[in-house]
């Protein structure tokens, strides 16, 4: 009997600790991968300083990644792929338009314009 009681007494919080890992772990994933996923998507990017006409003549097509960032900064949002060759591309947000810089293997391929103000995308996702 003090046997069969001992293992109720463990049982019980076990089975309430799977019970609350079964509704509580799916949410915190889906909320994971929607945060990733917005991450992709540049949901949040930040505004630089500056005008699109001042970075875009600091840079020109040749120029490596590491002397891109030294002269321009960090790029608001980039996405890099690797394979034979790696391939990065650099969006630069600012106020009166976006930038976006390819790259090739550390070295700038092309340089896009658009002097248009960003639409820069915000989260749905309502807070928890």
């Amino acid at each position: 009997m003090e046997s069969r009681r001992r293992a109720y007494l463990i049982g019980l919080p076990l089975v309430l600790l799977t019970v609350a890992a079964a509704f509580w772990l799916p949410t915190w994933w889906e909320s994971r991968l929607y945060r990733q996923t917005e991450a992709i998507a540049g949901v949040g990017a930040k505004m630089l300083q500056g005008s699109l006409g001042d970075a875009r003549r600091k840079i020109d097509p040749g120029m490596l990644s590491d002397k891109t960032v030294a002269t321009i900064g960090r790029p608001s949002f980039s996405v890099h792929t690797e394979g034979t060759s790696t391939h990065d591309i650099w969006t630069y947000y600012y106020a009166d338009g976006t930038m976006t810089v390819n790259l090739t293997d550390g070295v700038i391929q092309r340089i896009a314009t658009d002097f248009h103000p960003p639409v820069i995308p915000k989260s749905k996702r309502p807070s928890r």
